[in-house]
């Protein structure tokens, strides 16, 4: 099966795309946004595995403002080449939003290879830092996942089959649970 590989430019102009995106949904809703994505490194972004992730953290994702009482006023999913995109607008406060995503991103077992931003209505978005809470770390170590991505610490087969060990243990997981 041909899979496809994304350029730097092909990732440059979806970040931009996602932002605007983010700003007519802001503009339109005037209410806390959340932009998800996930986060496989790599340049194939649309894979069985990554759709996977992604509709499974979306249900998770929209489970969790169901059990809030956080009713979104807007969601909208895309499949992009560029990987999976989701935007959900909710009237909530930006800072509890923020925080029921980090449970998620720290708390579920697929949470890391999820990327869940909260933008406040301002149009800023909200930070970890903000909220007195740590950098999110390294799939591979303890270390920040920023500094490991950044200085390339893992190289990228190593990465990928950690990812498939997570997914793979997560599913299997998941289908002991249906029979039971």
């Amino acid at each position: 099966m041909y899979s496809y590989e994304v350029t730097l430019e092909e990732m440059l102009q979806a970040r931009e795309n996602r932002a605007d995106r983010q700003r007519q949904l802001i503009s339109r809703y005037a209410v806390p946004l959340i932009s998800m994505t996930i986060n496989i490194p790599g340049p194939q972004k649309s894979s069985p595995t990554s759709r996977y992730v992604f509709h499974e953290g979306y249900r998770i994702l929209m489970s969790q403002l169901a059990v809030n009482q956080m009713t979104p006023l807007h969601s909208e999913t895309y499949d992009l080449l560029t990987g999976p995109e989701a935007y959900v607008a909710v009237q909530a406060d930006a800072r509890i939003l923020k925080k029921l995503v980090i449970a998620i991103e720290d708390g579920h077992p697929l949470g890391r290879l999820l990327d869940l931003d909260v933008i406040g209505p301002h149009g800023r978005a909200i930070s970890r830092d903000e909220l007195g809470l740590g950098k999110r770390k390294c799939l591979m170590c303890e270390q920040a996942a920023h500094g490991c991505g950044r200085s390339r610490a893992h190289a990228l087969p190593e990465l990928l089959e950690a990812i498939k060990a997570l997914v793979d243990s997560y599913t299997r997981k998941q289908q002991v649970v249906k029979r039971a």
